[in-house]
């Protein structure tokens, strides 16, 4: 089973796009360290996140946005696994990207343990339809704001984790 060590990412600046949509106004990139090897995620101004699917009536369990960066970061690198890539398949499969969620959601200090497995439950059983679907509507074109790299500590090539300081 994988496991997250740690991860860092640059600072996240958004506007608001409408119906609960931010848009990103700077390049975001995120490091996940994990012994797997390290996860590499680059978003362009552009790229779009609804910072968690659901209503608000669950903000008080499970915020959408706020001011923990790395909660922020892990929440939009969950959106990211959930939307397609110009090659039009997710990066990352739906259980690694729920895993990887939950764990990063801890890490952050955000959600506890127990909330996080809550998230993670409430992933498991309703979020199919959403890591299924077409980049379309509001998300039509997102995939050009994407890259993902994945440096596999298995595959014996060398990676470097770099913190992010910004």
């Amino acid at each position: 089973m994988i496991k997250v060590y740690d991860f860092t990412g640059t600072r996240i600046t958004t506007d608001f796009a409408g119906k609960d949509l931010y848009v990103l106004t700077s390049e975001l990139n995120v490091d996940v360290c994990t012994n797997e090897g390290v996860l590499h995620y680059t978003m362009k101004p552009g790229f779009l996140t609804n910072m968690r699917s659901g209503g608000h009536c669950i903000d008080w369990f499970i915020p959408k946005f706020t001011g923990n960066k790395l909660y922020n970061l892990a929440i939009i690198c969950h959106d990211f696994a959930y939307t397609k890539l110009p090659s039009g398949e997710n990066p990352i499969s739906k259980a690694l990207a729920d895993e990887l969620l939950r764990q990063m959601a801890i890490i952050s200090g955000q959600l506890s343990r127990a909330k996080a497995y809550v998230m993670w439950k409430i992933l498991d059983k309703f979020g199919d339809s959403a890591y299924e679907s077409e980049n379309t509507g509001d998300y039509a074109g997102i995939e050009k704001y994407m890259k993902f790299d994945w440096l596999h500590k298995k595959e014996g090539k060398r990676y470097e984790y770099k913190r992010h300081n910004a």
